[in-house]
């Protein structure tokens, strides 16, 4: 890549060859009958015409791909889109990063490197990896102080990479401006965290592990770890966790000290600003239904400061965590009625937050019933926060899925009272809380959630 750069670099610091034949000036060229030479479009044009060809092509993926037929072929055919999926995504991205390099100081060049940067669920590895790595170095280089830039770094915080250590770094080495340096050092400190995670599950673990896609907590596919992954597991091995985690306690309370004040804005919300602003806006290739609009106005318009940010995650951090006691609960359910955790006190307790506008909390209500049925005569129960639905939805919810546990009704805004208690920024969020309440478990649902709950049962009933 460098190679590439430098010889790209030289070529437009030595002076053009003309051929002999060759019109030089505007006039020759009409002379010759030749066309006036075309202006060559703005980045930004550019920019909106390649990623409106990808929103196309993706929505016609979706479309065609979702229709299942039967069970081993739609495994199949899920397989297969994800390869399709991540190869298109690849390829786009080299469009961006390729378009960019044109002009990288220019503010479209900027967007389209946050658009590369901006598939924040997919692992940078492989071919995304490379375009990832390229997009990053520019950004830093290019835009390393600007705030638009730095803070799709807040969302970078759920895979760990060699990629990603670079160019949270790049913006901590590069941000001057007070806003630019709060935002690059909550956004480090953020990952900091999770890779403090990553560094102990990779230290636990013998051997090359297996990567696993689960669903409703079932495993549903395996697949080895490629060499560039496992590289990465291994240099993981050898970090000290807790001083990764000691130096993000020293960026969040920095941050709190210095930059408190400074408003949190995500990447996200200046995108949602401007959908929500725009009538002709979609999501997964369809129209904003009025529901789509409230979700993404309640989300622009809750904005919190750093420093408000970084305290919550301190307290996420030393006391949501495994071995600490549950926050108390005191709300309603759908139905208004009043209802506290402490009403399952010596029960195993599956705290739940979900709602019905995300799919993944609808693929998973099945096992939860299956959960239910388990245990039913057993001290054990599930516990939903239904999050984000308006009243009458979530009741309406509860009855045609014919879900028999309580429900708080946590507002009609995702982060109301009880997910703000509970530090919630995804969903659906899982908490496994044993007969005293100390919560033993918080991640998704998987086979070692489920005996961790056959294991804290069989306490409970001795206990």
């Amino acid at each position: 890549m460098w190679t590439l750069y430098l010889a790209g670099l030289t070529a437009m610091l030595v002076s053009p060859v003309v051929m002999a034949d060759e019109p030089t000036t505007f006039s020759e060229a009409t002379k010759k009958g030749g066309q006036p030479p075309q202006a060559e479009r703005p980045i930004a044009h550019r920019f909106r015409e390649i990623r409106d060809e990808y929103e196309q092509i993706a929505a016609y993926r979706r479309r065609f791909l979702s229709a299942a037929v039967k069970a081993k072929s739609q495994r199949d055919k899920r397989e297969s889109n994800e390869k399709e999926s991540r190869d298109l995504v690849a390829d786009f991205s080299r469009r961006m990063v390729d378009l960019a390099e044109s002009s990288p100081g220019d503010p479209a060049a900027r967007d389209a490197l946050l658009w590369v940067i901006g598939q924040t669920a997919r692992a940078d590895f492989g071919a995304y990896g490379d375009q990832f790595g390229r997009a990053g170095a520019l950004l830093v280089r290019h835009h390393g102080d600007d705030p638009e830039a730095i803070r799709i770094g807040l969302s970078l915080d759920n895979w760990v990479t060699p990629h990603r250590d670079s160019l949270l770094l790049g913006f901590y080495s590069a941000a001057k401006g007070r806003e630019a340096r709060g935002l690059a050092r909550l956004a480090l400190a953020q990952y900091l965290v999770h890779k403090t995670r990553e560094v102990v599950y990779a230290r636990s673990i013998v051997g090359r592990p297996k990567f696993r896609a689960l669903q409703a907590g079932k495993v549903i596919r395996e697949r080895d770890m490629n060499n560039e992954q496992y590289a990465n597991l291994l240099t993981l091995r050898h970090c000290d966790p807790q001083a990764i985690q000691s130096e993000a306690v020293r960026l969040f309370e920095e941050v709190i000290a210095e930059y408190g004040d400074v408003a949190h804005i995500t990447r996200r919300q200046r995108v949602l600003e401007a959908s929500v602003k725009d009538p002709t806006s979609r999501v997964n290739g369809r129209s904003l239904t009025d529901q789509d609009r409230r979700l993404i106005e309640s989300k622009v318009a809750s904005k919190k400061t750093l420093g408000e940010v970084a305290v919550g995650r301190l307290d996420e951090l030393f006391n949501l965590v495994v071995g600490k006691l549950a926050p108390k609960i005191t709300g309603v359910d759908v139905d208004g009625k009043k209802l506290e955790l402490s009403d399952s006190k010596g029960k195993v307790s599956l705290l739940v937050f979900w709602g019905s506008w995300c799919a993944p909390c609808m693929q998973q209500l099945a096992h939860e019933k299956e959960l239910a049925a388990q245990y039913k005569d057993r001290p054990f129960i599930v516990l939903g926060v239904e999050c984000g639905d308006a009243p009458d939805i979530a009741r309406k919810i509860v009855a045609r899925e014919r879900i028999s546990w309580p429900n708080w009704y946590d507002g009609d805004v995702a982060g109301g009272p009880i997910a703000t208690l509970y530090r919630i920024r995804h969903y659906p969020s899982v908490f496994l809380l044993d007969a005293k309440g100390v919560i033993r478990s918080r991640g998704p649902f998987s086979p070692e959630l489920d005996a961790l709950i056959e294991t804290l049962v069989n306490e409970a009933e001795h206990y």
